[in-house]
Formats: structure tokens, C-alpha cells, sequence
């Protein structure tokens, strides 16, 4: 079902292009799936582990380092102010959640 919702084609048919589909709940299943949810939890883990909380500014540190992790890139002054304020609110597994159904993330440009 994961896979359906993302229009995963059918290995049996030959196709020389593959379709396109934008929807509601492919962003939905991407956000809400176990799989997606156990590797936010793993990623934030692994986060926590190497950063550890000693520092007074941890989890900007933090933040930094799962957009390096996800997007391979920095942050912007302003990317990271609102992430760190999600991370505050919501945890670490919920920010790598919302890095990985980040459009930087899910399409190559």
C-alpha cells in the first residue's frame, strides 16, 4: 500500500515512460507511514547521539546537523530558526519527519 499511493509501477508491464501523479494522499502516507516514522526515529537518535546535549545551544546544533544529514546542505538563518523552533515543540523525530517530506528532500532537481 506504501508503494501504491506513490504510483509505484507494476514490474510486470513495460512502460517506456513512467506516470506522474501528484495527490493528497501520497503526501499523507509519507507522513503518517511506520516507515517513515522509524527511520524519523532513527535519525533523530543517531542525532542525539552525536551531539551530545553538553553544549548551551544543542539543539541548533542538532537541527544543523539533520539538514546536513537530509538535504546535504546548511540551513538558512531563517530555515533553521523555524526548524529549531518545531524541534523545540515537537522533538527531534518530528523535525527529521518533516525533513523527509520536505520538497528539497523528496525531488531532484
Amino acid at each position: 500500500p506504501f508503494m501504491e499511493s506513490l504510483d509505484f509501477p507494476d514490474l510486470g508491464l513495460l512502460s517506456a515512460q513512467r506516470g506522474l501523479s501528484v495527490s493528497a494522499l501520497q503526501a499523507l502516507t509519507l507522513f503518517n507511514n511506520d516507515f517513515v516514522l522509524h527511520h524519523s526515529r532513527v535519525l533523530a537518535e543517531r542525532i542525539g547521539q552525536l551531539e551530545a546535549p553538553a553544549s548551551a545551544d544543542s539543539l541548533s546544533l542538532q537541527v544543523r546537523r539533520a539538514c546536513r544529514l537530509v538535504w546535504l546542505r546548511e540551513p538558512s538563518a531563517t530555515e533553521l530558526d523555524a526548524l529549531r523552533r518545531h524541534a523545540k515543540r515537537h522533538g527531534m523525530a518530528s523535525l527529521c519527519r518533516v525533513l523527509f517530506n520536505s520538497n528539497e528532500f523528496l525531488f531532484v532537481e
